[in-house]
Parts: C-alpha cells; sequence; structure tokens
C-alpha cells in the first residue's frame, strides 16, 4: 500500500479512499439530519413569517384568494426545500466519495456556508437586540441541532480539505481517464 498522491503499485487498481473523505461523508449525513431538526424546530417562526408575508403580498395586489390555502401551501414548500436540498447534498456527497474533485469543492463551499452561519447564529445569542418583530420566539432547544450540524460542517470542512482528499481526488480522475477508450467509458 501507498500513501494517497504516491504512484500506486497496480495502475488498474482505483485508488484507496483516504479516511479523510469518509469522515467527510459521515459528518455531512450529520450535518443534513441536524439541520433537517433545525429547520423543524423553528417550524413556528417560518410559518408565521410566510403567513406575514403572504398577507402583505395578498393586500399589495388586491387578491385574498392568495391566502385561502396557507397551510397546505407552506407544508408542500418546506418539505419541498427539505427534500430538494437532502437531494442536492446526497448527489454531492456520493460523487465526493467516489473521487470527483468539483463535488469535493462544492461540498466544502457549502460547509463553510454553514460555518459562517454557525458563526453569526452564535453571535446572535450573545448580542441582545431589540426588535420589533411580531414573529413568535422559537424553542430555546431549537439551537442546539443548528451549533451541531454547524459543528459537524466544520469537521466537514477539514476533512475535505485535507491533502489526501485532494489527491484522493486527483488520483480518481487519473483512474477514471485510464479506464476510457477513445473518449468514452
Amino acid at each position: 500500500m501507498t500513501a494517497p498522491g504516491l504512484p500506486i503499485a497496480d495502475p488498474s487498481a482505483p485508488p484507496k479512499r483516504p479516511d479523510s473523505i469518509v469522515l467527510a461523508v459521515q459528518l455531512w449525513f450529520g450535518v443534513v439530519v441536524l439541520q433537517i431538526v433545525a429547520m423543524g424546530a423553528q417550524w413556528n417562526v417560518f410559518k408565521a413569517d410566510f403567513k406575514n408575508r403572504l398577507e402583505d403580498f395578498s393586500k399589495e395586489r388586491n387578491e385574498p384568494e392568495l391566502t385561502a390555502n396557507l397551510d397546505v401551501t407552506f407544508v408542500i414548500g418546506m418539505v419541498g426545500v427539505a427534500v430538494a436540498l437532502t437531494a442536492v447534498a446526497a448527489v454531492l456527497m456520493w460523487f465526493t466519495y467516489v473521487g470527483y474533485t468539483w463535488a469535493r469543492l462544492i461540498l466544502g463551499w457549502a460547509s463553510a456556508f454553514v460555518t459562517v452561519n454557525l458563526a453569526f447564529s452564535l453571535m446572535a445569542l450573545f448580542v441582545d437586540a431589540p426588535t420589533d418583530s411580531k414573529l413568535p420566539d422559537p424553542p430555546s432547544w431549537a439551537m442546539i441541532p443548528g451549533i451541531l450540524g454547524g459543528v459537524c460542517a466544520v469537521g466537514a470542512l477539514a476533512a475535505l480539505m485535507h491533502r489526501d482528499s485532494a489527491a484522493f481526488c486527483r488520483d480518481s480522475a487519473t483512474h477514471r481517464s485510464r479506464k476510457r477508450q477513445n473518449g468514452f467509458r
């Protein structure tokens, strides 16, 4: 066996997947689950915000029928967003796991985004700014899954940007290019 980035003994064998890639994908499972739980914990806040915005839009357009199926529209929208984001994350995790550099970089960017969101959420915990918001307060436990998901994202970002991960993706690209014949697989 050789370390990632060094020539492989058998050129036809696929490169060995490093622990950093496996860890990053496992941490992203945690990010996805914890962010969905955090979204569910703030359900009443999202619903109230959606209701306020839709009522304002309805008054502006003078179309009261827009608010007729508010609950159904909100549930379908939130479930649709959760499913779409989960599907995108799953595809990126799969392509990262098999060694595509573009997926590793996009997943790294997403990890950085969740990390920055964590930093702003933590700052908001310690800043007591008066607001005139009509929105209900989220439950006190709602921050916990968001913070844990952010911590998982920090770990995933470190694992994705590790040199072993970059070497594995580079070696995987080389391995895939050797398997092609006349430009096709």
